[in-house]
């Protein structure tokens, strides 16, 4: 399920009225906007404004600009209310300044009517209006009003899916708006920019547009644009991983969003609320967030908003247990998607109505469901993969001239500095003899021991990154292994489970024992596809990121015997009232205890293990002691042996730690782990 970014959008209007509106667009199109005079961000039909502009069109019947200017505005104040009527006076506005030959008019009412297909997920009709209101504005020679039908033009192929061509428009509309220094066009170029990153899988450069965009300074910024810009870099920060930070700034976003009564926007938040607590594994709490995010959708009704949530909620509910309620969530939100004709939408929602026809033991539609699944997953990866190969060809051509450009400037300044050295020297030499010659040498020494200081320094810094990058590689590629056994193995067992139940189904089983080999190979793809799944849990723990490194030893531990051959014992002081551990400390230790207890597994024959965490002011120590065959410690000396502990001594060095072996042979194994827990730790 994709998450979901909240992107911004304006109207390209009259000159007189360009910096009185533009539009907020939240999950499709341009889907609702504040008049910078101070209108709410839920626009009411019933407002003063509307009533003023109601009489005003029925008191001003003549065929003449200033009707087609009534028309347009009573269209934008209508566009959410009653949108029938803002669709049928905007008809009438079209005809009217086609009639009259007022380009201005027209320009207006095509980017009008633009929005209102927007709203009904009519998309081919938007690009049609948007297109001609684009031609009429570089006609009159209008670059802001071209920069705004760029940005709609860019928005509705970012909701097709079109991310290259949603790149060119997004660019032509930052050249023009930081050419004639409209900030506020500027801003939404780098929110709409952020927004094709986030599309594509680039979620760092996304980051950086967000926080760009949340940083610009204007008198016009509002709470609907501190919200779409603290909701976005919270979704940027969830898609690399840093989930604290991401819960704070939604959190943030969300509660501005109510405050200021921006419903869509609140729906937003809440919904991206929602696919953070499913990817904690919280189902119960992305379930309730779904839900407020439902209610919500509905009353704004839109298709492809209501359609994104009700296939999150199906998810949610059939990861609870409850099949027959997730399928019809999942039919509904497909009805919808099916309408609107988005392809990640389409993908989504057959999977989740696959999953619940298995939840429900109807494979040949779980098959069916499937197999249209994996067809429109393969059309967005196509469409998705050309644009990313490029844009990573292209980072990869620019990084490798800068690096060629550092390197030249390098090897520059190190020629300059000899030259300059040896030239000092050589005056030096010129003009001092003797003790002045002998006190220049002393000098010279002093400064060659502390440069050599300061790079025995450098060394030092650049071993402890690249243990760092080691370790940080080591648990991505953990992470990605479990990842693609889950999503890659465990799809296609749970395919061939499909097709045998399939089969099982359609031909006639006259035998028991053919009714045997069928349950019999049933079976084993269910024992295999537990295997993966085991094995993927094993990768990347959840317990350890939500719970810490206490709660994950127990969970890893509680299935390492289940046979009740090996008795453990496990024994915890002061680690779980303590607080959470700095992440690298508790991912290596647990990694280094993984290691032990395989160990012990594989080579102790034990039959006993005792493990203790215990936590003081200082430091944490860790003791692991099996009453197996033991083994002789001086082999880890040897060239093709002990590697294994090689490896945690060299962890816990990178920890600061230490690790102590003591074995023999038919005594059994004790290993101590001691890492210090000082201020740079805490």
């Amino acid at each position: 399920m994709p998450a979901t970014f909240s992107s911004a959008g304006r109207l390209a209007g009259e000159p007189e009225a360009a910096d009185d509106m533009k539009i907020r667009v939240l999950q499709v199109a341009l889907a609702a906007a504040l008049a910078a005079s101070g209108a709410s961000a839920q626009p009411s039909p019933a407002t003063a404004r509307l009533d003023s502009l109601e009489k005003a069109l029925a008191g001003h019947p003549q065929a003449d600009s200033n009707r087609v200017k009534t028309l347009n505005a009573v269209v934008w104040e209508n566009r959410a209310a009653n949108p029938a009527r803002a669709k049928a006076l905007s008809a009438e506005a079209l005809r009217l300044g086609q009639q009259l030959g007022y380009l201005r008019g027209q320009a207006k009412t095509y980017a009008l009517r633009g929005i209102l297909f927007s709203f009904e997920s009519k998309f081919p009709e938007a690009i049609a209006a948007y297109g001609q209101c684009l031609r009429i504005r570089r006609a009159l020679g209008d670059s802001l009003g071209v920069a705004n039908q760029y940005n709609n033009l860019g928005n509705v192929y970012t909701y097709l899916g079109e991310y290259e061509r949603a790149t060119r428009f997004f660019t032509k509309a930052l050249k023009l708006d930081e050419k004639y220094a409209d900030a506020e066009g500027y801003a939404m170029d780098l929110f709409n920019m952020g927004n094709v990153m986030v599309s594509i899988g680039r979620p760092r450069q996304a980051l950086a547009y967000y926080q760009q965009y949340v940083r610009l300074d204007s008198p016009k910024r509002d709470a609907v644009d501190r919200a779409n810009g603290l909701l976005n870099v919270g979704m940027a920060y969830k898609a690399l991983h840093q989930n604290r930070l991401a819960r704070q700034y939604l959190t943030q976003g969300l509660a501005i969003t109510r405050q200021s009564g921006d419903q869509k926007n609140e729906q937003g938040a809440l919904f991206n609320l929602a696919v953070l607590a499913h990817a904690e594994s919280d189902q119960a709490l992305a379930e309730k967030l779904f839900r407020q995010s439902l209610t919500l959708a509905r009353r704004a009704n839109e298709p492809i908003m209501l359609s994104e949530t009700l296939i999150g909620l199906a998810q949610a509910v059939e990861l609870q247990g409850r099949p027959t309620e997730a399928l019809a969530l999942a039919n509904e939100g497909l009805a919808l998607a099916k309408a609107s004709g988005l392809k990640t939408l389409l993908r989504d929602g057959y999977l989740e109505a696959s999953n619940a026809y298995v939840g429900l033991g109807n494979y040949k539609l779980a098959h069916d469901n499937l197999a249209a699944h994996i067809a429109w997953r393969d059309s967005v990866l196509t469409e998705q993969t050309a644009q990313q190969v490029s844009d990573l060809q292209t980072k990869y051509e620019t990084e490798k001239k800068e690096a060629q450009n550092r390197l030249q400037a390098a090897q520059l300044r190190t020629q300059q500095q000899v030259i300059r050295r040896r030239n000092t020297q050589l005056l030096a030499g010129l003009l001092v003899a003797g003790l002045l010659a002998g006190l220049a040498y002393l000098l010279y020494n002093r400064r060659r021991l502390r440069r050599e200081v300061e790079f025995a320094q450098e060394r030092q810094q650049l071993t402890q990154l690249r243990a760092q990058a080691v370790l940080d590689a080591e648990e991505a590629e953990r992470r990605r292994i479990g990842t693609d056994l889950h999503d890659g193995v465990g799809q296609l067992l749970t395919v061939a489970k499909l097709n045998l139940g399939a089969l099982g189904e359609q031909l006639t089983i006259s035998t028991v024992a053919q009714q045997a080999m069928l349950q019999n190979a049933l079976d084993v793809v269910d024992e295999s596809f537990r295997e993966v799944r085991q094995i993927s849990h094993n990768l990347m723990p959840n317990s350890l990121i939500k719970r810490g490194l206490a709660q994950a030893v127990r969970d890893f531990l509680s299935k390492v015997s289940p046979d009740g051959r090996l008795k453990i014992n496990i024994e915890v002081v002061g680690l779980d009232s303590g607080g959470r551990l700095e992440p690298n400390i508790e991912n290596v230790l647990f990694r280094v205890i993984q290691e032990l207890v395989q160990n012990i597994i594989k080579h102790a024959r034990a039959t006993e293990m005792t493990l203790q965490l215990v936590r003081s002011p200082e430091g944490l120590t860790v003791l692991v002691e099996d009453n197996g065959v033991g083994f002789d410690p001086a082999a880890l000396n040897a060239e093709t042996s002990g590697i294994g502990l090689k490896n945690i001594e060299s962890r816990l060095a990178f920890l600061g730690g230490r690790a102590e072996f003591d074995s023999r042979p038919g005594r059994g194994t004790t290993v101590t782990l001691e890492v210090p827990l000082g201020p740079q730790f805490e």
